[in-house]
């Protein structure tokens, strides 16, 4: 369990996201392409690239991070220890043009962790603080939009009958025009 906004955002929003964290003192985190697995990090936006879609904003203030080797491969954690309580996850979309598709992507802080007695141990607050601030602000660069589509009935009373569904979803402008041309949300 933990605290996580689901969106659709594109690369450019997702830079904004990067810097605020940056802003707010985390260092980020990114895997390196390639096969000598290593991680890439710091304070700059240009640990960001359109390669890779998933990052960890590290929290310095909120613990030490944990880098384990995972298949050849240096990871941030193995998201359930201790580790775990001093990162938030996040990442941007990926979008297919040859099956016009985006895929859904998150903003994500565990709630804690069991340590090696058994005891739950909390996500500090500051770390709480720094999600909080960069889920606001996620909700101005990836608005709450209501989207209208067709959905076919399941249910012995209307299958196969098309009905309109109603939801509200995350969505970035850029990913919310790519929508409008006819790419579907993927989650």
């Amino acid at each position: 369990m933990g605290k996580q906004i689901n969106y659709w955002m594109d690369y450019d929003s997702f830079l904004l996201i990067t810097e605020k964290a940056l802003e707010l003192g985390c260092v980020i985190y990114r895997q390196k392409s390639g096969k000598d697995g290593k991680l890439i990090y710091g304070t700059s936006i240009d640990v960001v690239t359109e390669e890779e879609k998933n990052y960890f904003y590290y929290f310095p203030e909120a613990g030490e991070i944990e880098i384990e080797q995972y298949n050849g491969r240096e990871v941030v954690g193995d998201g359930i220890g201790k580790g775990s309580n001093a990162i938030i996850e996040a990442g941007y979309s990926y979008v297919n043009d040859k099956s016009k598709s985006i895929t859904r992507s998150r903003i994500y802080c565990t709630t804690g962790y069991y340590n090696d007695d058994g005891s739950f141990v909390d996500r500090p607050e500051n770390l709480t603080k720094v999600y909080n601030i960069l889920a606001r602000y996620i909700k101005t660069v990836a608005p709450y939009t209501e989207l209208h589509d067709v959905r076919f009935g399941t249910r012995d009373d209307n299958y196969g009958q098309p009905f309109e569904y109603i939801h509200k979803e995350y969505l970035s402008g850029w990913c919310l025009q790519k929508r409008n041309d006819g790419y579907t949300l993927k989650g």
